[in-house]
């Protein structure tokens, strides 16, 4: 949710009184006109969309009935933000606060955020950070009530794959029952497959290929793979494709699928 920028005062009154007890406002008094506006905005926002009950309101000073309140309010410094709750004001702060500074403010006012939310963001951090192992082992308790939620799903997957656990992948995989699915279920079935086959392949340039995705070495297999495809299109019954294609959904195109395509319709 972007933040609300307010014409004038008597918005802020009517939002103030029809809020819910649990509801907190963050107010913000500042210039257009300043070179940090948009910036500063941009990173209030980004706390707003860790939390639904944070709503960030904004009064520009350079729109008359706004300049007029906070003279009376006798606010000096810009930006000043305002904490409501309950219709109350709970809080202020003063001059230009980075993204931590606006979180330790603005936190103790939301609610305790729920279990699993809690538990998506440690497993998003986990992932940013390449901690795959904590990662791994958050990632069945999230998909208890999400068994086909497509990314998470998919994640799972790619989690096993990095650990070289591809029996347990195409079990995951497998587990999948949703019609949307089936497509990109077959594909990634048919990679899981290849890469525990360890039959020596009478076609060495598919060996490379196959030891390069064991290892997770996605964006050399992908480049193989295309060359391969430019090559010997019929090869394994477009076999090259449909593993290029569950590459794709697992781990990202590395900006190839263009290359896919021109291959594809020449």
């Amino acid at each position: 949710m972007a933040a609300q920028y307010l014409e004038s005062p008597k918005e802020l009154s009517k939002i103030i009184k029809e809020s819910a007890p649990e509801d907190v406002l963050l107010v913000v008094f500042d210039s257009s006109r300043s070179d940090r506006y948009r910036t500063f905005i941009a990173t209030l926002e980004k706390i707003q969309e860790k939390s639904s009950a944070l709503k960030v309101l904004v009064l520009d000073i350079e729109k008359q009935p706004n300049a007029i309140l906070a003279s009376q309010m006798r606010l000096r410094t810009l930006p000043t933000m305002l904490i409501f709750k309950g219709g109350e004001t709970v809080d202020q702060a003063e001059g230009l606060l980075n993204e931590e500074s606006l979180e330790k403010l603005i936190t103790p006012y939301l609610p305790p955020k729920p279990a699993e939310e809690s538990l998506k963001e440690e497993f998003d951090q986990a992932m940013s950070e390449g901690q795959y192992s904590r990662a791994l082992a958050l990632i069945p308790i999230l998909r208890e009530e999400k068994k086909n939620d497509r990314a998470l799903w998919l994640a799972h997957i790619k989690l096993l794959w990095i650990n070289k656990d591809l029996a347990k992948a195409k079990a995951v995989c497998e587990e999948a029952d949703d019609p949307a699915l089936l497509n990109e279920k077959e594909n990634i079935k048919l990679l899981l497959v290849e890469m525990l086959d360890e039959n020596v392949s009478p076609n060495q340039d598919w060996e490379t290929i196959k030891t390069k995705l064991r290892d997770y070495r996605c964006e050399e297999a992908v480049e193989d793979l295309l060359t391969f495809i430019a090559k010997d299109r019929k090869f394994g019954d477009d076999l090259a494709r449909k593993v290029l294609l569950a590459v794709f959904s697992l781990a990202g195109d590395f900006g190839c699928r263009g290359r896919l395509a021109n291959l594809l319709f020449i």
